[in-house]
């Protein structure tokens, strides 16, 4: 059996970029079939904003909010 790493993605700080407001603090979790951070992967961006959008409903494209810049990220096992 194969054991996914999860990923924990945390905006660093407020922000407000084309009309989507971010609170600082705001958390996802992402699973992943590899241990490589997904923010490094264009489908990875795509599963983190989706998991953004599903459960804040902010749109973290438009912001223009999915890099290391702006996301702190944490792999656990």
């Amino acid at each position: 059996m194969k054991i996914m790493p999860i990923w924990k993605f945390t905006t660093k700080m407020k922000r407000n970029c084309n009309g989507v407001f971010i609170e600082k603090g705001m958390t996802v979790e992402v699973v992943t079939p590899t241990t490589s951070n997904p923010l490094n992967t264009p489908q990875g961006r795509d599963q983190i904003a989706a998991a953004f959008m599903t459960k804040y409903g902010v749109d973290m494209k438009k912001a223009q909010s999915l890099s290391s810049g702006y996301l702190d990220s944490v792999m656990s096992k």
